[in-house]
């Protein structure tokens, strides 16, 4: 997806050491938008340690569109919901 110019993004960095870029949008397995998260808050079973908007000027973002019943995958070790559905 094409992102504007002045796009952002969430650095999200767990307490086991895993970490992600993702939209604000983007959904967590749980359901919880990336951009609603906060330092302190649990996700895939680690704690936040570190939560910023950090510009992001690459122009476009990418999703997966898994094929299990679930629409979860992992990136970069931490799982989420896939922003595609499929049209069946």
């Amino acid at each position: 997806m094409e992102v504007p110019a002045a796009h952002h993004m969430v650095h999200v960095a767990l307490a086991d050491g895993r970490e992600l870029l993702v939209s604000p949008g983007h959904k967590t397995a749980d359901g919880r938008p990336a951009g609603t998260l906060k330092s302190g808050d649990e996700l895939d079973g680690s704690v936040i340690v570190v939560w910023e908007l950090v510009p992001y000027s690459a122009g476009r973002t990418y999703d997966l569109l898994p094929g299990g019943p679930t629409g979860f995958y992992w990136a970069d070790g931490i799982l989420l919901s896939s922003t595609l559905r499929t049209s069946a």
